[in-house]
C-alpha cells in the first residue's frame, strides 16, 4: 500500500503580508566611496530609495539641491530639530547633517526599501531608537587607500583633510557594532557592489524580516 505524503510548507511571519519596506543603514569614512557604490547597486536596477539628507554645510562642485543634500541654513536646521522633523542629526566635520523623518517614511509605507547613508553618530542614534534597522558598515582596502583618495578629490582643505583622516581612524573601530562589513578595495568596485547587492536581497528572505516601526 502506497502511503501519501502531503508537502507542508513552511510558514512565514505574519509580518511578510504588510508592504512596508526595509531600512538600511550605511556608513563609512569619509572617502571610502560610499556614494560610488550606491550609484553603482541603483544602476543595476536595484530599487531602493536612497535619503537626501539636510546639510548646514556649503554645496561643493557638482551638487545640487537634493543631490545628495538639501542644502538649509543653521535656522532652518534648528527650526527642523525644534519640530520634531528629523530621525537623527549630529555634527560631523564642523557642518550639521539631519535625516527628515518624513521622507523616509513616506518610501517605507509604499514597500520601496530606503537606504539612509549616515555617519557612526548618526548610525548609532537610529540603533537605539530604530530597532529593525539593517546596518551596514563600509571599510577601504587600506588607511593608504584612503589617504590617496582624499587627496586626489581635492574638495578639502589640507586642514580638513587631516581631520577627516582623524575621524576615519575613529568610525573604523565603531563598524564592530554594525550587521555586516564589506570591503571596498581600489579598482574592485564591482565586488562592493555585488555584496551590498547580496544583503539586501538575503534581508528579504528572511523568515522574519526586520521591519521597523516609525
Amino acid at each position: 500500500m502506497q502511503l501519501e505524503k502531503q508537502l507542508t510548507l513552511p510558514q512565514r511571519d505574519a509580518t511578510l503580508q504588510r508592504t512596508q519596506g526595509l531600512l538600511f543603514v550605511l556608513s563609512a569614512p569619509s572617502g571610502t566611496g560610499k556614494d560610488t557604490v550606491i550609484r553603482a547597486l541603483k544602476e543595476q536596477g536595484m530599487n531602493f530609495h536612497v535619503v537626501a539628507s539636510v546639510t548646514t554645510r556649503e554645496p561643493r562642485r557638482g551638487e545640487s539641491e537634493g543631490n545628495p543634500y538639501y542644502f538649509v541654513s543653521q535656522e532652518d536646521f534648528d527650526r527642523m530639530v525644534a519640530k520634531d522633523e528629523l530621525l537623527e542629526y549630529a555634527n560631523v566635520h564642523g557642518n550639521w547633517y539631519g535625516q527628515p523623518l518624513n521622507q523616509i517614511r513616506e518610501h517605507l509605507n509604499v514597500g520601496e526599501d530606503v537606504l539612509l547613508k549616515i555617519d557612526v553618530q548618526g548610525a548609532a542614534t537610529v540603533r537605539k531608537g530604530v530597532p529593525g534597522a539593517i546596518f551596514i558598515f563600509l571599510i577601504p582596502g587600506s588607511v593608504e587607500e584612503l589617504i590617496e583618495r582624499l587627496t586626489n578629490r581635492k574638495t578639502e582643505t589640507e586642514e580638513q583633510r587631516q581631520r577627516r583622516l582623524q575621524d576615519a581612524r575613529n568610525e573604523l573601530a565603531q563598524s564592530v557594532y554594525y550587521d555586516y562589513i564589506i570591503e571596498n578595495r581600489q579598482g574592485e568596485l564591482d565586488a562592493a557592489v555585488e555584496r551590498l547587492r547580496a544583503i539586501m536581497l538575503a534581508e528579504h528572505c528572511r523568515t522574519k524580516p526586520r521591519y521597523v516601526e516609525m
